[in-house]
This record gives structure tokens, C-alpha cells and sequence, in this order.
């Protein structure tokens, strides 16, 4: 869930419910109840024509002038004892609004409690501009126009179904995890024979020049770099593979015409590399000794272990597949009705959310401009469907009567804390905070919503090469 899903769906919840409270610890004792004329529109608009009878005005500008009275010292009259003339007439207008301001209020908190209508939008107010000249004599109209929450008619999730990959835990991943634990441990050794290739550190001078020329960054002495890493020019690389220490080889090197440092795009340097030194990891045995380093006794209990992570780490992917094929065939399934105030609102969230990621990435800002309309495409999709997967939540969780405990709260703690018990202690602390609270309910919320939807699917198990396949297959469509 994105943090536009949880700050516009839950939050007007919250402040529906907070003015609710309100409103029933402190109701506005009406002299005549305010009269309500809804009319609810197209995309989840919602119009209402507020009447509030002229006898609550009368009543609320005399609480309003005795407040004054009581509390203002008026020159010539002890407090509380100035004429209510004399008050009109310097303080008619602070009257009057302040009357507009605590009956439109009021009004408002008797409209939720009352209709249950509840804004998630910014309210648009016609009728109130003019409140200090509010007439005495005459009820109190105006319009409010806002959006109310979407709703979701749920396609019938009894008869869904869902393809289930069929992963089988081989010899081969368990020797690659464990080849991965001997790379950690491994160390760079100076290669005595032999040339550089791919994976060995090679310690080397280099120095670039264009035209003949220097240039900001273009030298350095004894620097490491890992062949293969790419982190250099690929003719940079190309030149050290194969090379001895003490060689030195040459390599040229175009810079794009769209390089972040303008003063070197569309040029080519000539770099010169001296090949000081060339390491190779070494890695260590594959043995009991080994095992122990990294906790077990033996090899066999090492290989077991990694086999049992991987088949856990396995079953966790499959559910959340899972999970995500009920959201799509529900979402695609479902019938929407959407407030387009807060579809726009998703869209734009995740229009700047894809910026920052380019951005982060080091996507120079003229290359960003050229996918405006990628990313504005993009964003759109994702957008509508993070509205649409928020209001089925929504509506899954009711219908299924769903709930976020203490110990949903707990269980997720302790999911993110690798069985450390201090670690586990930290995190529930963190997800006591009110925003990391909200926000991991809604995923806690959202993943037993569709575990729910996943028990009631039939599931047909599938080899993984035939679901690569299909999924291949649907994005080619999309692609056409």
C-alpha cells in the first residue's frame, strides 16, 4: 500500500469518527433543528442544501453578545453591564460571523452524525462569503459540495481461481546458497600467475585526457576495482581482462551526449592504465570446520538448514503470489464507483513517487523529460489500481468481518525481527508510533483480506516454466 492509500481512505475514517464524538459529548442544543436537502451526483459527488431556521441565529447571537459582554471591558460600563446597542453596533460584524462560523459547524457535525455523509475531500462552502453581514431576520442557506468515498461491488471470490507454481527445492540451489555463504568469507589473495578476469581485484593507476588535456576525476593511484562490476566503461574493463601485473593497456572512452557533467558530454578521453597488482578470492573449504563458522556442526546440518530457508523463504513467495493474482482477477472482476478528486490524487502521488525513483537512480533530468508521457501513462495505471485494490480491501474486510488485533500487530513485529527477542522488543516499540502504526495495519489488514480470498479460491498447481510463460505472454499483450 502506498502512503496515498492510507492518508486519504483511512484518515477521513478517523475524522468522520472523532467528529462524531464530538458531536454526541457536546451537541449543539438546537432552537430548531437545521434542515438537510442531499443529492448525491455522478463519480461520488455529493451536494447538500443547508437550511438552519432563523430562531438558532437569534438564540446564537445573544449567546455570542453576552460572551462579549462578559468578557470585554467597554469604556463607561462595568464588565457585563454595556447595552447590547452600543454592542451591536462596534461589534456586530465579529458577531454575526462568529454566529455563521459555530452554526455552520454545528450543522456540519449534525449532517455526519445524522446522514452519514462523510467527506474525504476539501469542502466547497457557497453561501457563507459574506458572514459578517449575515441577515438577523431570516434563515441561514447554503451549499457544501465535497466527494464521498468510493464504493466497491465485489465479483463473487467463491468461484475464483488461482495458479499455483509447483517450486521444488533442488541440490543445485542449496550448493548455490551455500556458495554464496563460502563468497562472504572468502578473501582477495595476490594472484602470484595467471591474468585478470572476471571477479579478481585489480589494483591499478589510471589517468584520462581529452584533446591532450586533464580533466576533474580523470586520475588515481592504487585504486581497487572488481572485474566485472561494470562500475567502469565497458572498454575500460575490456582492456584490464586478460592483463598481468605490471602491464599497462589503454582504453578509449566515449562520454554520452546527455553525461551529468556537461563540460565532458559528446567528448572522448583516452585513459592509460597501469596494472599494479591482481587478487583473486579465495574461498574457504567447504567443510565442517566451515559449518561452525557459520553455526552448524556439520555440513550436512549446514545443508539441511539452507535447504529448510529456502523452502520457507519459497512457500512465503508463493503466498504472496498468490495474493496477488486474487487483487488482479478481483480488481479486473469488481465494479467500481470512484471519487475522481482522490483518483486524481493517487495519480499524482504516483507521478512524483516514479520521479523520485528515476532520480534516485541518477537518470539525468533531460532523460526524465523525454518519458513525461511514459511515466504519465504509468502513473495513471498505477494510480487507478491502487484506488481500486484500497476500496476492495475495504470491502472484503467488511464483508468478511476482517480486523487488525494487538497480536496481528505482534505477529508482524516478530516477522520482522529474524527471531532476535531484543530486536523483536525494538520493533514493537517502533510500530506503536501513530504513522508506522497506521500504515503497517493497512498491510497487515490487506494481506489477511486476501488470505481469506486465497482460502476460498480454487487453486490448481502448475509447473513455474508454464506460469513464466503466461505472465511472458500477458505482457506482450499489454506491450501490443
Amino acid at each position: 500500500m502506498t502512503e496515498n492509500e492510507k492518508d486519504v481512505l483511512e484518515a477521513p475514517e478517523q475524522d468522520t469518527e472523532a467528529v462524531v464524538s464530538e458531536a454526541e459529548e457536546g451537541a449543539y442544543e438546537w432552537k430548531e433543528a437545521p434542515r438537510f436537502e442531499i443529492e448525491h451526483k455522478d463519480d461520488c459527488l455529493c451536494e447538500v442544501k443547508v437550511t438552519i431556521p432563523v430562531a438558532n441565529i437569534k438564540s446564537a447571537l445573544d449567546d455570542v453578545y453576552e460572551e462579549v459582554n462578559d468578557g470585554v471591558q467597554v469604556p463607561g460600563f462595568r464588565r457585563g453591564k454595556a447595552p447590547r446597542k452600543l454592542l451591536e453596533k462596534r461589534l456586530g460584524k465579529y458577531a454575526r460571523s462568529t454566529v455563521a462560523e459555530r452554526l455552520a459547524e454545528a450543522a456540519s457535525q449534525q449532517l455526519v452524525k445524522e446522514a452519514d455523509v462523510k467527506p474525504i475531500s476539501k469542502v466547497d462552502v457557497e453561501g457563507l462569503e459574506d458572514s459578517e453581514n449575515l441577515p438577523e431576520d431570516q434563515d441561514l442557506e447554503y451549499t457544501l459540495r465535497f466527494e464521498t468515498a468510493g464504493k466497491c461491488e465485489l465479483a463473487d471470490y467463491t468461484q475464483l481461481e488461482l495458479e499455483k507454481p509447483e517450486y521444488a527445492v533442488e541440490q543445485s540451489d542449496v550448493d548455490a546458497a551455500i556458495e554464496n555463504m563460502r563468497m562472504r568469507f572468502g578473501r582477495y589473495e595476490p594472484l602470484t600467475e595467471g591474468a585478470a578476469e572476471d571477479g579478481d581485484q585489480v589494483i591499478i593507476d589510471f589517468e584520462g585526457q581529452i584533446g591532450g588535456e586533464a580533466f576533474e576525476g580523470n586520475s588515481a593511484e592504487n585504486y581497487p576495482y572488481i572485474l566485472g562490476t561494470k562500475r567502469f566503461h565497458e572498454n575500460m574493463e575490456a582492456a584490464m581482462q586478460g592483463a598481468k601485473a605490471g602491464d599497462e593497456v589503454e582504453a578509449e572512452v566515449p562520454f554520452p551526449e546527455d553525461y551529468r557533467e556537461k563540460s565532458l558530454a559528446g567528448k572522448t578521453a583516452q585513459f592509460k592504465i597501469k596494472i599494479n597488482e591482481i587478487k583473486r578470492r579465495v574461498l574457504p573449504e567447504l567443510n565442517d570446520e566451515f559449518a561452525k563458522k557459520v553455526g552448524h556442526d556439520t555440513v550436512a546440518e549446514l545443508q539441511d538448514s539452507v535447504r529448510k530457508r529456502i523452502s520457507e523463504n519459497t512457500d512465503s513467495q508463493v503466498d504472496e503470489m498468490l495474493r496477488d493474482q486474487a487483487l488482479n482477477k478481483l480488481v479486473e472482476a469488481s465494479t467500481f464507483t470512484l471519487p475522481q478528486g482522490q483518483v486524481k490524487q493517487f495519480i499524482e502521488g504516483e507521478y512524483h513517487a516514479i520521479i523520485e525513483r528515476l532520480t534516485q537512480q541518477h537518470i539525468p533530468a533531460e532523460e526524465i523529460e523525454k518519458q513525461e508521457d511514459e511515466i504519465r501513462a504509468a502513473a495513471e495505471k498505477q494510480g487507478l489500481f491502487a484506488v481500486k485494490s484500497m476500496y476492495l480491501v475495504n470491502a472484503i474486510c467488511e464483508k468478511e468481518e476482517i480486523e487488525v488485533t494487538e497480536e496481528d500487530f505482534e505477529h508482524y513485529a516478530r516477522s520482522l525481527s529474524s527471531g532476535d527477542e531484543q530486536q523483536f522488543e525494538l520493533m514493537k516499540q517502533y510500530l506503536q508510533q501513530d504513522e508506522v502504526r497506521n500504515s503497517s495495519g493497512y498491510r497487515i489488514l490487506t494481506t489477511k483480506a486476501l488470505d481469506a480470498i486465497v482460502a476460498k479460491a480454487a487453486i490448481k498447481s502448475v509447473p513455474v516454466s508454464a506460469l513464466e510463460e503466461d505472465e511472458a505472454e500477458k505482457e506482450e499483450q499489454k506491450d501490443a
